[in-house]
C-alpha cells in the first residue's frame, strides 16, 4: 500500500464520498465494515454528507488516494486544539484494504505534517470498548491521558448507541520522541 500514495485535502465536492467511506468502515451492514466496525456498539450512520461538509469548512479532512483522480482509500479529520496539539478524528479506511497499512500510512503522514508545523503532540478520542483500536494506537505511540469523556448520547449525528456507559478515552502521542522506538508493528 505504501508506494504512490497521494494525500490531499478534501473539498466540499468530496463530502458524499467521504461520508459513504466512513459509514462503511464504522457501520458497514452485516458487520462488513472491517475490523474497525463499531456496529455492535452504535447503530445508524457515523456521519453524513452535511456533517463532512461542516468538518471541511471548519478545518481539514485529509484524503488518501492511490491516484490523483482515484477512489478515496481512507480519510482523517484534523484540527488544531487551543494548546497546539493536532487533534484527529474520523480515521477511516476502505474495509477492503484495512489490513494493507492504509490507516498506518494516514496516521504517519498526519504526524509528519504536525511535526513539520511545529506541533509536539497528537490527540484523539477512542471509544473505550474498542479495545483492538485502543491497542492499535498504543502500538503507534499513543497513550491514555487519564481523561475519560462521556459518549455524546444526545448527539444524533454520531449514531444511536446500543448500550449505556460508553466512554471516550483521550489518547495522546508525544511527537518529540523518536519514531524509531514506536510504530514497529501493524
Amino acid at each position: 500500500m505504501e508506494a504512490g500514495l497521494i494525500f490531499i485535502d478534501a473539498c466540499p465536492s468530496d463530502a458524499a464520498a467521504v461520508a459513504a467511506l466512513v459509514n462503511q468502515a464504522y457501520r458497514g451492514a452485516g458487520g462488513e465494515g472491517g475490523w474497525t466496525n463499531e456496529q455492535a456498539l452504535i447503530e445508524g450512520p457515523r456521519t453524513s454528507e452535511k456533517g463532512v461538509q461542516a468538518l471541511i469548512a471548519r478545518g481539514r479532512v485529509v484524503l488518501l488516494r492511490e491516484t490523483d483522480d482515484g477512489a478515496i482509500v481512507g480519510c482523517i479529520n484534523v484540527a488544531v486544539d487551543e494548546d497546539g496539539a493536532w487533534h484527529t478524528s474520523m480515521l477511516a479506511v476502505n474495509p477492503d484494504v484495512q489490513t494493507a497499512g492504509a490507516g498506518k500510512a494516514i496516521k504517519q503522514e498526519i504526524e509528519r505534517q504536525a511535526r513539520a508545523a511545529g506541533a509536539t503532540r497528537m490527540r484523539m478520542e477512542v471509544i473505550g470498548e474498542r479495545t483492538d483500536l485502543v491497542a492499535w494506537h498504543r502500538r503507534r505511540g499513543y497513550v491514555a491521558t487519564g481523561v475519560v469523556l462521556p459518549f455524546p448520547y444526545d448527539d444524533p449525528s454520531v449514531g444511536q448507541p446500543l448500550r449505556p456507559g460508553l466512554e471516550l478515552i483521550v489518547m495522546e502521542k508525544d511527537l518529540t520522541l523518536s519514531s524509531d522506538a514506536i510504530d514497529q508493528s501493524s
